[in-house]
Parts: C-alpha cells; sequence; structure tokens
C-alpha cells in the first residue's frame, strides 16, 4: 500500500487519542424488512436525532486528517457494504449533512453475498465500483473489510496478509485514495492479525465490542451495533461509550453471537 498520507500530515499522538475517544455506530442492511436490517425509516430517525442533539457524522479519515473538526464528532459505519447503503442511506445522510465510512468486502465487488449465512429472505447486491467512486466523491470513506469475510485468526500467516494488504490496494487502486482503515471480519483479531493490518500501512482498524474500556490503541477502535428494534432512546445510551448501561451491552454481545454462525457456514459450505 502507498505510504503517502490523503491529506497532508498533521500529529498523530492527539488524532489518536481523539480516534479512540468518537462514538461509533456500526449498521450492516439498510433496507425495508428483513431480520439483520434497519428500516430506512428507523435510520432517518435515528440521524435526526444525532444532528438534533449537535453530532456530526465525520469518517476516520476527517478525524486523523482535517483541521477542521467539529464539537461533537460521530462516525457512522457500514459493514460489508451493501447496494442498500447507496440507495436508502446516503440521501438521509446528504440530507443530514453527515459523511460515513463504508468497510467494504473487496472480494465482493458488486457481486451477491454468497459468503453469508443469510437471515434475509433473498440475497442482496453488494456495492459496486461506480456507486464506490460516486461514494467517495462525495467525501465518504472507502476502508478495507477484507477480502473474503472469513475470520483472520484461523488462517496462515501468508493468508492473513494477502487478505490485508490486497484488499487495501484493490480499492486504492480504482479509487485514487489511500486506503486509511480496516475492519476485522467477525471483529476479531489477536496479535499476529493486529500486527499485519500495521504493516499493511493502515492507520486504524476497529474490533470487537467493549465495555468499561476504552480502546488500548487506534487498531483495537470499537465500535456499537446498531439493530432494526433499536430505538432513539437505545441510541442516546449507545453514545454514553464505554459506559454503556449494563443490559444494553449484553443485548447487544446477545445479538453479535449470532455472526460466530457464519463462519461454521462457510466451513460446511466449503466441505460439500
Amino acid at each position: 500500500m502507498r505510504d503517502s498520507d490523503p491529506e497532508g500530515c498533521y500529529t498523530m499522538t492527539d488524532r489518536n487519542s481523539l480516534l479512540k475517544k468518537v462514538p461509533v455506530l456500526l449498521y450492516h442492511h439498510i433496507q425495508p424488512g428483513g431480520f439483520n436490517t434497519v428500516s430506512p425509516e428507523l435510520f432517518e430517525k435515528h440521524m435526526n436525532y444525532l444532528k438534533k442533539e449537535g453530532y456530526v457524522g465525520v469518517t476516520f479519515r476527517q478525524i486523523l486528517f482535517d483541521s477542521n473538526l467539529p464539537d461533537k464528532p460521530v462516525v457512522i459505519t457500514f459493514d460489508d457494504g451493501y447496494e442498500a447503503i447507496y440507495r436508502y442511506a446516503l440521501p438521509i445522510l446528504e440530507k443530514a449533512g453527515f459523511m460515513a465510512v463504508v468497510f467494504m468486502l473487496a472480494g465482493y465487488i458488486g457481486k451477491k453475498n454468497s459468503w453469508d449465512l443469510s437471515l434475509e429472505p433473498r440475497s442482496v447486491r453488494h456495492l459496486n465500483w461506480e456507486e464506490l467512486i460516486n461514494l467517495n466523491r462525495k467525501g465518504w470513506e472507502i476502508a478495507s473489510h477484507a477480502m473474503s469475510h472469513k475470520p483472520l485468526t484461523v488462517m496462515t500467516p501468508e493468508k492473513i496478509q494477502w487478505e490485508i494488504e490486497m484488499s487495501g490496494n484493490l480499492l486504492e487502486e480504482f479509487l485514487n485514495v489511500k486506503t486509511t482503515g480496516f475492519a476485522y471480519p467477525f471483529g476479531r483479531y489477536n496479535i499476529a492479525v493486529k500486527n499485519a493490518v500495521k504493516r499493511a500501512g493502515y492507520h486504524y482498524a476497529c474490533g470487537a465490542l467493549k465495555r468499561h474500556q476504552l480502546p488500548e490503541s487506534e487498531f483495537q477502535l470499537v465500535r456499537i451495533p446498531v439493530y432494526r428494534f433499536d430505538s432513539v432512546h437505545s441510541i442516546r445510551r449507545k453514545l454514553f461509550y464505554p459506559e454503556i448501561p449494563r443490559l444494553e451491552y449484553l443485548k447487544l454481545k446477545l445479538i453479535s453471537g449470532l455472526s460466530r454462525l457464519t463462519p461454521l457456514y462457510q466451513k460446511l459450505k466449503v466441505e460439500s
């Protein structure tokens, strides 16, 4: 990956400290219906609440390199990079004046989500290159979510490095901007995976949910998942991170635990 910074170099100590404190919300599907989705109507209520409370949606890249940050930044992120983000979430975020971050599954650009043990009624398409280029032009950050969405912690060192480097290089080549961020598939990482992300030249990485604990480094950033039954009051509680209420934390851990079924599905699919 290229070594040059995307928008000039600032003193990174304070930036990295801020990076670990800004609240980060994690969405997946934004579309009507489905299990692991947030409806466009509910998503708009969430964004309207954030705007009313004085928050401004920014990207991680802005936090790292922009000299003009708002007083109350919040990072809105989307994992996997589904087409519905472009169709439903983009107009709502533009209306609010917010930017967002897509952690793109680089091996499935423009393809259906055949990798996923989906609980949705139908398969869904990932963003294509035209949509990604347009989001990038609008100021969104397109970050990496690896190539195959398989757990990196069970791979060989060579395969880990390939998944991490190839995904970032692929996005850089087509978007012509440095890929600064990475999200660990399923939030799983270990020392080997984290070191591989650093070697690849990323500035930060996002992992699993924790409570009562700010991230130890910019390569262990925490995001708060948002689901279809999360009201505006739930969003307010999530913004208290890292002091998330206990019941809210247990609810999030229980639901996110269902994602552990996908690696099993992927393994059975290969063996069958």
